[in-house]
């Protein structure tokens, strides 16, 4: 009886790990952009996100003078539909990310697979801009498995051996009544 019980508890206590699953996808590293005074740089990149799973681009910015001295430049990030909104000069908006930049790591949510462009705006400064900058698709998601390795399975499994240890010692005890 304690055999069967313990296979049995065994076979229906479920033990749940969830485990983070992460990657990460190199997107664009080109060579470094010199943005001249009163001008604008722009690169497009096509990203597809994963369905099902966090999707968050990953843009590192580095901005230098033409002396190499730290600098500043506005960044802007938007997809393609938002265009003409992002880079109205008078009233931004759809922007994904617009602000000023120097030596930033930026982390944005991303949603949808489709063209973002990468603007690096100059036109308020006198001087040139050199902008290195790298982009990656980090994402990440939870992936949960059933096993049988939980405390309570161990405890079963014990159990079950107690069993047979019970069944086998009955087996080599048995008492062999002679018939008269």
């Amino acid at each position: 009886m304690l055999l069967i019980c313990g296979l049995l508890a065994y076979s229906v206590i479920p033990n749940v790990h969830t485990i983070p699953v992460q990657s990460s996808l190199a997107l664009a590293s080109p060579l470094p952009i010199v943005v001249r005074p009163s001008f604008q740089a722009e690169t497009q990149q096509n990203i597809t996100v994963f369905p099902g799973k966090y999707n968050e681009i990953i843009v590192n910015v580095t901005v230098s003078s033409e002396s190499g001295m730290p600098s500043s430049i506005n960044f802007k990030l938007f997809t393609g539909p938002e265009v003409s909104n992002c880079t109205n000069a008078a009233n931004p908006s759809g922007c994904l990310v617009n602000k000023n930049v120097s030596n930033e790591t930026i982390r944005v949510p991303l949603n949808a697979s489709t063209t973002y462009y990468f603007v690096f705006d100059n036109k308020d400064s006198t001087s040139s801009r050199i902008v290195s900058f790298s982009a990656s698709l980090f994402t990440s998601s939870v992936k949960t498995t059933v096993a049988r390795d939980g405390e309570f399975n161990f405890a079963a499994l014990c159990l079950g051996g107690i069993g047979l240890l019970v069944v086998l010692y009955g087996v080599a005890a048995k008492t062999v009544i002679p018939w008269e």
